[in-house]
């Protein structure tokens, strides 16, 4: 979905290809960053503060740079930056600053366009240059595109700054389940049904231009593809009686799910190209949440063939599979990092949810968040490094997000009642 144009003014890869940070070793220094009111030169004079705040915010959440205090800053950034005049970089280094990023906002017309620069005070270059051009309103997504241009300058991966997480949740004031989205800094919050029933199990394909998820608005549950831009709304799975969307397959020509006829509840293969369907996991128990292996081969779902609900993996188009959960006496929910490397689940142990992750062999179960209510329903980032979740206790739910190595987490969400499913959306 085209949301603004962008120009590119220098290109990280021919800027530097030295990458300054490993991002799999946090903990150590943080890189400081300076991030100095933008230039307004027209427009919205807020925008000076609110862009490198937005940028800050995403920095910060990373682990890896150390936004510096304004008091500290000795240079005043000018319209004059942006053309002849080069930055002070020895008054930029003076107070610590590695990295420098100086921005300039015009209007033109009802369109705003916003320049961002990057600058490595120490080697005294150009890092990473962008022109975005559109709406006002989407000053935090520009903000979001250049916070992914800085940490890939810096560390050589593409950031996820601007997805969104998916989640259901009750109304303020309403009823039943609506499905939203929110950025990941828990603004531009939006809903993306409005029918006044229960929304649930949002579900994002590949590309990010389509979220699956069961609807009650006709009076019976029925899975739905919804088309992002355009609004438009497709039945796909309407047999049997409750269902809900797993995930699409890695080419987004299929979208795994989970429906119970005459008592049993199974999981089915359904082709989108010509809306067929074909029972692939069956059993006497429940087999639902089907997860699939980003190279599309393995499946994790869970089956209560052993007496309660525990996780399995699959290999898809054999019958071979294996019991993956030993937290809890129930585990549900599983997600398959993009990396193929971990699963993560809901258990229930002592009385409460945790989330756990597992390698896809069964080896290697590590607790990854636990509280004083109930953890569930983890989905990874598109880059593996953190997980979003929900928790609720008395009433009372947030969707929350934590590292992938339990070292950070942050509420995204709070104040809607019965949030859960949330799902991460792709990059875009």
């Amino acid at each position: 979905m085209l949301l603004f144009a962008l120009a590119v003014l220098l290109s990280p890869a021919t800027a530097a290809a030295i990458f300054y940070i490993d991002i799999n070793a946090p903990g150590g220094k943080r890189m400081p960053v300076a991030l100095p009111p933008f230039v307004v030169e027209s427009g919205d004079k807020s925008l000076s503060e609110e862009i490198p705040k937005v940028i800050g915010g995403d920095l910060a959440m990373t682990a890896l740079f150390q936004v510096i205090s304004s008091d500290a800053y000795l240079e005043k950034i000018v319209p004059d930056h942006f053309g002849s005049k080069p930055l002070s970089l020895p008054d930029w280094k003076l107070i610590g600053a590695e990295a420098v990023v100086i921005g300039k906002v015009e209007m033109r017309g009802k369109q705003m366009a916003v320049e961002m620069r990057l600058y490595d005070s120490t080697l005294g270059k150009l890092m990473a240059g962008r022109r975005y051009t559109g709406s006002p309103h989407l000053f935090r997504k520009m903000a979001h595109r250049f916070a992914n241009e800085i940490l890939y300058a810096f560390t050589g991966v593409r950031g996820i700054f601007d997805t969104e997480i998916a989640f259901s949740a009750t109304p303020e004031k309403g009823r039943g389940k609506e499905i939203y989205a929110v950025g990941l800094d828990g603004a531009d919050l939006r809903k993306i049904t409005q029918n006044r029933s229960y929304n649930l199990f949002p579900r994002w394909s590949p590309d990010g231009g389509t979220l699956a998820y069961t609807s009650l608005k006709t009076g019976t549950p029925v899975i739905y593809l919804r088309d992002l831009e355009q609004g438009s709304e497709k039945a796909v799975v309407q047999f049997g009686n409750t269902k809900s969307p797993g995930c699409f397959s890695p080419d987004g020509n299929s979208l795994f799910v989970s429906v119970s006829v005459k008592g049993d509840t199974d999981i089915y293969r359904v082709r989108l190209g010509n809306i067929s369907h074909e029972k692939i996991v069956e059993g006497y128990g429940i087999e639902i949440s089907p997860s699939v292996s980003p190279d599309g081969k393995k499946m994790a779902f869970v089956s209560s063939r052993s007496g309660s609900p525990q996780v399995y993996v699959r290999d898809i188009g054999s019958s071979n599979d294996h019991r993956i959960s030993h937290a809890g006496s129930y585990s549900t929910s599983p997600c398959w990092s993009p990396m193929g490397d971990r699963i993560a689940f809901t258990s229930m142990a002592g009385g409460k949810f945790s989330i756990y992750t597992v390698r896809p062999d069964g080896s290697d179960q590590q607790l990854l968040v636990s509280g004083d209510g109930d953890c569930a329903d983890p989905s990874y980032s598109p880059d593996g490094r953190y997980v979003v979740y929900s928790f609720q206790k008395k009433g009372y739910s947030t969707v929350k997000i934590i590292s992938a190595d339990g070292r950070w987490g942050k509420t995204l969400v709070s104040g809607l009642s019965g949030a859960g499913s949330p799902a991460w959306s792709p990059r875009r």
